[in-house]
């Protein structure tokens, strides 16, 4: 059927190559934005996280660092991970590596994603960070949406939600004098978005936005859903986009009054409905669904003006079709830091324990994986390396870590099981727990071997399985660091007493 024949179908019609005149401005502004202090940090995250696509040990554990490596992603992971849509049982999850155990990694990067670039822009400033939460409603109506058609790759298409408006978020952020511009030539001059972008940019938004995409290596459906428009068939997947982009800008687009609301909804149900075969009834509980997420990611937030914006969503939502949301309310008291710190510790651990029996059909890479995650955000530390022998014994070897500069370091973790095997070596044949120099002072020589790694610390925790020693895990702290507690070094080494329970269980089995 002819697009002109059905108006109501959405559209990624294929685009022929730009000539070199159009893609230069493009690239001109993806160049200086690479030159911004922070902006090639997100770019190595982003890059990291979708080239980690194999369900392998490796992969595994770099995905585990990048989400570990930045707090406020960590916390969005487990909280988005315990939240409505994802909840699995009724034992809340604590560990990003348990998330990818129960949800599996896909779900945790395509997750995970979405949160750097909600993270990493909804906090430069109040313009930005209601872009960004709009990226957010639109990410949750298109999961809430592909999960009510049961399409294959719900999650994808949370994705392709959060990057649907990836260009103007790129221009509003790093561009602000442009933005404001073209946004007065619409609001003042009554110019469409297309022809504004068009002046002010020389593109398109949504063409910023595909060639970073493109460069991040995501999927091909977060490309189509980018340039997903409603006039003509494509795949369910690009429709969704559309729909939940157009379904937010209808419901939540500021300082719209009810009547405008209304108008907006109806345009949106006569546009898509058909397409995807939603009626109203339907639309409702992903509105509900999709607000219930966001409100169970804005409480976490400190800032009371985010509990004040949820409540004015939901009266949207509630204009618009009468959909029943939570009224985001504020958490209790908040613990101070010692007691969280306790608290966090003990559920890690207890998730911990849980897999430790081979009953739970947990691999023992990914419960060493669960181990270093609990050492790590249970510490202070700054890296956690799990070593082990050959199998000839005759040396200890770096198999997986978490922490900076990770994978250098597992490189330089090959010693012989020898007196020349240095400070390592020889604290896991003592078979006792040191962290130095917490216990004791550096001897001569470990001190010189701290220096060489330009470490101001580090503990080895033995692993003793059956009276034989099969290896041990490593931590330090980087430069001037406090050291830990002595209660944050026995919290390490009850983890390294699981990890050597679970070794032995698997090797009775």
């Amino acid at each position: 059927m002819a697009a002109a024949d059905n108006p109501g179908m959405v559209t990624t019609e294929p685009r022929p190559a730009a000539p070199l005149a159009d893609t230069c401005p493009i690239r001109a502004r993806l160049a200086r934005i690479h030159e911004g202090v922070e902006f090639p940090a997100l770019s190595k995250q982003i890059v990291d996280m979708c080239s980690s696509m194999d369900d392998d040990a490796h992969s595994l554990q770099r995905l585990t660092n990048v989400v570990l490596r930045e707090y406020s992603l960590t916390l969005g992971v487990v909280k988005t991970a315990n939240s409505v849509h994802y909840r699995r049982g009724g034992r809340p999850i604590q560990g990003v590596t348990h998330a990818m155990l129960l949800l599996g990694a896909r779900t945790v990067r395509q997750l995970a994603s979405s949160l750097l670039l909600f993270e990493n822009y909804s906090r430069k400033s109040p313009q930005l960070k209601e872009l960004m939460l709009l990226s957010l409603l639109t990410a949750n109506h298109a999961r809430a949406t592909a999960t009510y058609l049961e399409l294959p790759e719900p999650e994808e298409a949370h994705l392709g939600g959060m990057f649907h408006n990836l260009g103007e978020v790129l221009i509003a952020a790093h561009f602000p004098e442009d933005h404001h511009l073209i946004r007065t030539l619409m609001q003042d001059q009554g110019k469409s978005e297309a022809k504004a972008t068009e002046l002010v940019l020389g593109f398109a938004y949504a063409d910023l936005g595909a060639e970073l995409s493109r460069q991040w290596g995501l999927p091909d459906s977060v490309v189509q859903g980018i340039y997903a428009h409603t006039t003509a068939a494509t795949s369910r997947a690009a429709a969704v986009a559309a729909f939940s982009h157009d379904l937010t800008q209808a419901l939540y687009r500021s300082g719209a009054t009810p009547s405008q609301i209304t108008v907006a909804l109806d345009r949106v149900m006569v546009q898509h409905g058909s397409r995807l075969k939603l009626n109203r009834e339907e639309v409702t509980g992903i509105v509900a669904a999709a607000l219930e997420e966001t409100r169970e990611l804005l409480q976490r937030s400190p800032d009371a003006g985010d509990r004040l914006r949820f409540k004015q969503l939901a009266t949207s939502a509630r204009t618009g079709f009468g959909a029943k949301v939570a009224t985001l309310e504020p958490d209790g008291d908040v613990e101070n830091t010692v007691s969280r710190e306790l608290t966090l510790r003990g559920r890690l651990r207890a998730e911990l324990e849980e897999h430790v029996d081979p009953a739970s059909g947990t691999s023992i890479g990914a419960v060493l994986l669960q181990a270093l995650e609990a050492i790590m955000r249970g510490g202070p530390y700054d890296r956690v390396l799990a070593c082990f022998l050959t199998t000839d014994r005759q040396q200890l070897v770096a198999r997986t870590g978490l922490g900076d500069g990770v994978d250098t370091l597992i490189d330089q973790f090959q010693f012989p099981m020898s007196p020349r095997g240095g400070p390592v070596v020889a604290l896991t044949q003592m078979r006792q727990a040191s962290y130095l120099p917490v216990d004791r002072s550096f001897t001569h020589s470990e001190l010189r071997w701290a220096q060489q790694l330009d470490v101001a610390q580090f503990g080895v925790f033995p692993l003793v399985v059956r009276g034989k020693v099969v290896g041990c895990l490593y931590c330090d702290r980087l430069g001037g660091a406090a050291s830990p507690d002595r209660a944050t070094i026995r919290f390490t080494s009850s983890i390294a007493d699981l990890v050597v329970d679970a070794i032995g269980r698997r090797r009775n089995g």
